[in-house]
């Protein structure tokens, strides 16, 4: 009877330890990393932008386009997660902003030399 209880004794044990570990293994990005994240996606574009008038080559466009689309996403996630009591709401505003004109550059670039773009415009653009 008492190897029974020894044995319940460990397995519960191992049950506790098994469920208090901490959520700390899955942490969770910190504003500053995706705001930097997303200005990665942003200098990407504007270096496939830079690429694609130096050299007209499509697949440079769709790059551009690729990233400014993620860019644009990411910032409006920040946006989303950020009170607008809070001044870098407003940072996050402006970038996001910014990478809406950039990308309507970029469909504007493409109409011009006759290439498609996906035409994929981010919730939150709005073209004018």
């Amino acid at each position: 009877m008492s190897v029974r209880k020894l044995i319940l004794f460990f397995s519960v044990i191992l049950l506790l330890i098994s469920c208090s570990k901490s959520v700390s293994e899955f942490p969770e990005k910190s504003f500053r990393s995706r705001l930097v994240e997303a200005d990665n996606h942003i200098g990407w574009g504007l270096n496939y932008f830079d690429s694609w008038q130096k050299g007209l080559q499509p697949r440079y466009l769709k790059l551009a386009e690729k990233h400014t689309i993620t860019a644009i996403n990411m910032f409006a996630h920040l946006e989303y997660d950020t009170s607008p009591r809070i001044s870098e709401y407003y940072v996050v505003r402006e970038r996001r902003t910014r990478g809406c004109r950039l990308l309507a550059e970029l469909q504007f670039e493409a109409g011009n030399y006759g290439y498609k773009l996906s035409s994929q415009t981010p919730e939150g653009c709005t073209y004018f």
